[in-house]
């Protein structure tokens, strides 16, 4: 249904009487969790061989890592596979054996037992990690304080652009649109050396368009 003349009047001239402006928050945070894939490859002639060795030491990963306080919650299997393995030589396709993988997705808080639980993992016989992603629990917090900064940003720009103009700025704006979510940009990383784990920051940013409509 297409607007009367009255209000394509109206937009038009609202269209003309506007101020948009845009403004960036970002907050640096310090995680407080950690997920990380663990697990073990085990490979044998007979099925049942690997399918034993692997359950022998996911088990004694487990294990481990619960007496340094990580819960069964926070345990999950991630993937479990068995797979068959061959060799080609001289053109021939030659069977190997068996490759069991069973992989744990753990979750590690607070984030500062990270470096002992991967420890703890390996020396258990954990023979796969990767994912290791440092997290904030509760980042809302964080979002709100992003998006806050981005409001105070584009206000202020407003507020030069309407000096500037020689015009009345109003109190509110017309209109407030967040064009960014404020989520947190999380920290991996791609292979584990050992102790000591550092989890660094990480970025909370939000972004908003803002446009005030100003009398003529």
């Amino acid at each position: 249904m297409s607007n009367t003349p009255n209000e394509q009047h109206s937009d038009m001239c609202m269209s003309e009487n506007t101020i948009t402006v845009y403004g960036t928050g970002t907050i640096e945070a310090t995680p407080d969790i950690a997920n990380a894939v663990i697990g073990a490859e085990t490979t044998s002639k007979s099925i049942s061989e690997a399918q034993r060795e692997n359950a022998e030491t996911i088990s004694a990963v487990v294990n481990t890592i619960h007496n340094i306080g990580i819960s069964n919650d926070n345990i999950q299997t991630a993937d479990y596979r068995i797979e068959e393995e061959y060799t080609f030589e001289n053109n021939t396709k030659q069977f190997l054996g068996y490759k069991v993988t069973h992989l744990l997705n753990v979750l590690i808080e607070p984030v500062q037992k990270t470096g002992a639980v991967l420890d703890a993992a390996v020396a258990s016989g954990a023979n796969t990690l990767s994912g290791i992603q440092f997290k904030i629990k509760h980042p809302e917090q964080y979002s709100q304080k992003a998006l806050t900064l981005a409001i105070e940003q584009a206000r202020e720009k407003a507020i030069d652009i309407a000096v500037a103009l020689k015009v009345q700025l109003p109190r509110t704006p017309h209109k407030v649109i967040e064009i960014e979510s404020s989520t947190p940009v999380y920290r991996m990383l791609s292979q584990y050396q050992g102790t000591p784990i550092q989890p660094g920051q990480l970025t909370i940013a939000a972004s908003v368009k803002m446009i005030y409509v100003f009398p003529t």
